[in-house]
C-alpha cells in the first residue's frame, strides 16, 4: 500500500509540474492559451463522462449546481491566468507562483467559511510570498529577454487569487458529494467558460494543428489534468494530508528541472534562492496543518 501512495504523490507531482512545460510547448507548435485550455478540458471532460456512464456515477442536481460553481472558477478562470503567463515567464517560475495557492486558500477560508487559520499559516505565506517577489523584483522570468516579469507575475497572480478561492468552495462543498459526480461538472463547466469566452479573446482553426500538437493536447489532458487529479484522489484517501501535501513542493521542482532540460528555460541563483524561500514557506504552511489537525 505505501508503494502506491509513493506511486501516486510521484505521479500527482509530475503531472502538474509538467503542465506548464507542455502549455509552452504546444504554443511553440502554435496553439494560444485560450485553444490549449479548451481541448484540454474537452478531452478530460468526455473522459470523466465516459467513466461516469460506465460506472453508474453521473451526478445529481446538487453536484451539478456546485460542481459547476466550482469548475467555472478552477478548471475555466484559473487556468487561463496560469496558462497565460506562459507567455510571459518560464514553467518553472509559473509553478512556484502555483505554490502559492495552498498557503492562500488556507487565508481565504478561514475569512469566507471561518477555518480556523494559525501564525504558522500566516508566516508561511508571507515568506513563500517573499520567495517569489524576490524572483520578480530581481527581474527573472526565466525566459531571458523574451519574457516580461510584470505581465507574467500579473497573470500568474490573478491566477493563484482565483484558484485560492475556487479552493475555498471545494472545501465548502466537496465534502458533500462524491469525487466523481463532483468532478464531471467541474471539468464541463471549465470548458463552457473557456468556450464562452472564445469571441473576446480568439480561438484557433484547430483544424490547422499538426498530428504532433494534438498527441501533446491529448497528453496534457490526460497526463497533466486527469491523472493529477485521480492520483491525489488516490492518496488523500489513503495517506494524511501532510504526505499528499508534499506534491506542493515536488511539482515545481519537477517543473524548474523539465523547464531546463526540455525546453532551454533559465535557472538563474535568483530562481534557485526564490525557489528555496517559497518552498520554505509551503513546508510551514504543511507543518502547521500538521499540528493543529
Amino acid at each position: 500500500m505505501r508503494n502506491k501512495i509513493i506511486l501516486a504523490i510521484v505521479a500527482a507531482s509530475t503531472g502538474w509540474g509538467l503542465a506548464g512545460v507542455g502549455t509552452r510547448a504546444a504554443y511553440g507548435l502554435g496553439a494560444t492559451t485560450l485553444t490549449v485550455l479548451v481541448v484540454r478540458t474537452l478531452i478530460a471532460s468526455a473522459a470523466l463522462l465516459i467513466f461516469a456512464l460506465g460506472t453508474s456515477s453521473m451526478p445529481s442536481a446538487l453536484a451539478w449546481k456546485h460542481g459547476a460553481l466550482i469548475g467555472a472558477i478552477r478548471t475555466g478562470l484559473a487556468p487561463l491566468f496560469f496558462m497565460a503567463s506562459l507567455n510571459f515567464i518560464s514553467a518553472g517560475v509559473e509553478g512556484l507562483v502555483i505554490t502559492l495557492v495552498p498557503a492562500t486558500t488556507a487565508v481565504m477560508a478561514s475569512f469566507f467559511i471561518g477555518e480556523r487559520i494559525t501564525r504558522r499559516q500566516i508566516l508561511g505565506l508571507l515568506i513563500g510570498l517573499a520567495g517569489t517577489t524576490m524572483i520578480a523584483v530581481v527581474g527573472d522570468s526565466g525566459l531571458g529577454a523574451e519574457g516580461s516579469v510584470v505581465a507574467g507575475f500579473s497573470l500568474a497572480g490573478v491566477g493563484v487569487l482565483l484558484g485560492s478561492y475556487s479552493g475555498v468552495l471545494q472545501r465548502k462543498y466537496a465534502p458533500i458529494h462524491d469525487t466523481l459526480p463532483l468532478a464531471l461538472p467541474m471539468f464541463l463547466s471549465g470548458a463552457i467558460v473557456s468556450i464562452a469566452l472564445g469571441p473576446f479573446i480568439g480561438i484557433d482553426d484547430i483544424g490547422t494543428y499538426s498530428a504532433n500538437l494534438w498527441i501533446l493536447l491529448t497528453v496534457l489532458a490526460l497526463g497533466s489534468t486527469l491523472l493529477p487529479f485521480g492520483a491525489t484522489l488516490y492518496a488523500s484517501k489513503h495517506a494524511t494530508a501532510t504526505l499528499v501535501a508534499v506534491t506542493a513542493y515536488l511539482a515545481p521542482l519537477v517543473a524548474v528541472v523539465s523547464g531546463a532540460v526540455l525546453l532551454d528555460e533559465q535557472i538563474t541563483p535568483a530562481i534557485l534562492v526564490g525557489a528555496g524561500v517559497t518552498i520554505l514557506g509551503v513546508a510551514l504552511v504543511g507543518r502547521a496543518r500538521r499540528v493543529t489537525t
